[in-house]
């Protein structure tokens, strides 16, 4: 699957497709959302998630750009520097 393909799946495909394949690799609050990035199918995926309703709004994908940009706080890649 890539990336093309998940993102033409309704919403309740592409939450099985994340929670079944997909690995949580990090996290952040926005508003009132919960959103975690996943990484599956070598493709990344977030899940925007609102507590107060227990509420999935949406699942969409990201680049790498997106993810530096947004989670940059997130990740030590000092290692891969070195």
């Amino acid at each position: 699957m890539d990336v093309f393909e998940f993102d033409n799946y309704p919403i309740k495909e592409k939450v099985y497709l994340v929670f079944e394949h997909g690995n949580e690799i990090a996290s952040r609050e926005f508003l009132y959302f919960t959103i975690k990035l996943y990484t599956l199918f070598g493709f990344f995926a977030e899940v925007w998630y609102i507590p107060n309703s227990n509420k999935i709004e949406k699942v969409e994908t990201l680049n790498v750009d997106e993810i530096l940009k947004l989670y940059k706080n997130e990740f030590d890649i000092t290692e891969l520097l070195r």
